[in-house]
């Protein structure tokens, strides 16, 4: 995945009170600028592409901050920060904030929504803020699953590190679903191949959507064997410039097989139905409901899944609700100071299922 950011305002006009939701995963940082006052999205910059590790991600944040204060000239008007991140990322962050460096009034108030436990980050808690039914699943997507089941009462959470295939950086020609992206890939009777770019401009990159999309048409065709071996050739164009690979199939097939086998194993072989319990996942495959019924159609998913509700980024919306709303945020210090997280003890029952689920 090569590295870029880009910067878009949504309107022309805005008031003087700014709001700045900002959320770090593994690779990727986006920033959106809320207007407090008018209760809408102002702007939004994104970077990605690079490895954000917890000693450069302060770096890397201020470069974007700044860059996108700048941009669109909202600094002196920042009345308040929110940040979400995983742990380490966020103990580096917290310890070199510098209000003067961001471009930022010192008055400005800066606030971190907490992480679960050192391996579930603020940024699952963000995308649970959203949430508003009393029993529910819920699932991130990306270089780590997040799993969580919510009873009315106690969250129950676990956490499992994938590939990259479902967050674009495992894949050759990644990227996440941003302007540019390759979304949605097809292929006619006649076996021509054509796609959808987000934002209709020029293609830059293919996005997690599209190359599960692609895996799914090579399965029908016979291009892709059940051991995840493409048989006939060792890319899958896309267009001229971009494709998927045997290097990206084995990407998707070891996320396919993580997420499968994380699902059995975080709900002991019984996914509850989504009747009693309401599903709700979030991550840059899920850009398209055809990444939603591609996941399911590879093994990835439980088929009992395919009706959940889906969003590419819920954690920045839920970070914008716990600026707004002093009540979420009490509900987000709860949520943290009781949930489990039992990522431990599922992990050695995980490995040995992940080795079921790797065919396809």
């Amino acid at each position: 995945m090569k590295q870029d950011f880009f910067h878009e305002r949504y309107r022309g006009e805005r008031s003087g009170s700014v709001a700045a939701a900002c959320n770090i995963s593994e690779n990727m940082i986006s920033i959106v600028f809320y207007d407090l006052i008018l209760k809408r999205r102002y702007a939004r910059s994104v970077s990605y592409g690079m490895e954000i590790t917890a000693a450069g991600a302060w770096d890397e944040f201020r470069s974007l901050f700044v860059s996108a204060v700048m941009e669109y000239g909202v600094g002196g008007d920042i009345k308040i920060v929110g940040i979400a991140a995983r742990f380490s990322v966020e103990s580096c962050v917290e310890g070199a904030l510098d209000r003067s460096e961001l471009g930022i009034p010192e008055e400005a108030e800066i606030l971190f929504v907490p992480f679960i436990s050192a391996g579930i980050s603020g940024g699952f808690m963000a995308s649970l803020l959203t949430i508003t039914e009393d029993n529910f699943i819920a699932a991130e997507f990306g270089r780590t699953m997040y799993l969580g089941k919510y009873d009315g009462s106690v969250l129950t959470c676990a956490a499992f590190a994938l590939s990259g295939a479902f967050d674009g950086s495992g894949l050759e020609s990644g990227m996440p679903a941003e302007k540019g992206a390759i979304d949605a890939v097809r292929r006619d009777k006649e076996g021509t191949v054509s796609y959808e770019v987000v934002g209709d401009g020029r293609s830059a990159g293919i996005s997690p959507c599209a190359a599960a999309m692609a895996a799914v048409i090579m399965r029908r065709i016979g291009a892709l064997d059940d051991d995840g071996i493409m048989v006939d050739r060792d890319m899958f164009y896309v267009g001229e410039d971009y494709f998927v690979s045997q290097s990206d199939i084995r990407a998707i097939q070891a996320d396919k097989a993580g997420a499968a086998a994380a699902f059995d194993v975080f709900f002991d072989g019984n996914v509850p139905d989504l009747e009693s319990f309401k599903a709700f996942f979030s991550g840059e495959i899920f850009s398209d409901v055809r990444g939603l019924k591609s996941l399911a159609e590879l093994g990835a998913i439980p088929d009992c899944m395919t009706k959940a509700a889906f969003c590419r980024n819920s954690a920045e919306q839920g970070i914008i609700l716990f600026l707004e709303d002093e009540k979420m945020r009490e509900k987000a210090y709860q949520i943290a100071e009781s949930a489990e997280d039992i990522t431990n003890r599922l992990l050695e029952r995980y490995d040995e299922l992940y080795f079921d689920h790797l065919g396809f």
